[in-house]
């Protein structure tokens, strides 16, 4: 029988600082609080980590090294049914946003008080850009995607990367996030980026897509 992998003190710092930043305003979060939470005195954890920002640093590499792991646009560009792969990638996604929503609501006060994350996010932002006009030029070419302009490709990979990044940003202004929220971020991608610019091939993929059958 395996034994359950050993949760590290680090790691146990991290889930205290999630719970508490997902329920609460991140930002009046102190590591005092963190510390409660994970049952260990102040000096503990600081032991481990200098100061909260160097908490929602890891937190954030975190949620990026899941997302490389997914592999999710080289899944794509392999499969005999993209739109398939994209929307199954779309729904891990969400999950993965629902467990760490508070950066997806808080994303830009953190980056204004931490330039040193606000760097990383904005690495990963541009490398996140240049795989969507990859995968949207691999759908062209495709002919899975039609009477999409060449030189409009850049700006609609933009726009993606900005839904997908800052919806809950939006939804979280009269609210909270949910998984309401994060769904409509799922079919407003699918609806304005993908389902008006389908070719007659591409429709025929979307056969069992709840998300764009429902458009």
């Amino acid at each position: 029988m395996t034994k359950p992998k050993k949760i590290t003190t680090k790691e146990r710092i991290k889930r205290a600082a999630i719970e508490l930043f997902n329920a609460y305003d991140s930002l009046s979060i102190t590591t005092n609080h963190i510390a409660k939470a994970a049952g260990m005195s102040a000096g503990n954890l600081y032991y481990h980590y200098r100061n909260k920002e160097e908490i929602i640093r890891e937190i954030y590499s975190d949620i990026s090294q899941q997302m490389e792991l997914s592999k999710s646009f080289e899944k794509m560009v392999s499969s005999d049914n993209p739109l398939r792969v994209l929307d199954e990638s779309q729904e891990h996604f969400g999950d993965l946003f629902w467990e760490y929503r508070f950066f997806m609501r808080d994303a830009p006060v953190l980056m204004a008080l931490d330039s040193e994350l606000k760097k990383v996010f904005v690495a990963n932002q541009e490398k996140r850009i240049i795989q969507i006009t990859g995968l949207i030029r691999f759908l062209i070419s495709e002919e899975i995607l039609e009477n999409i302009a060449k030189e409009d490709i850049p700006l609609r990979a933009k726009l993606y990367w900005f839904v997908t990044a800052y919806w809950q940003v939006f939804a979280s202004m009269d609210g909270e996030v949910s998984r309401e929220s994060i769904r409509e971020t799922k079919e407003t991608m699918f609806k304005i980026h993908i389902a008006p610019f389908l070719s007659e091939k591409g429709r025929g993929m979307i056969g069992g897509l709840e998300v764009i059958n429902s458009i």
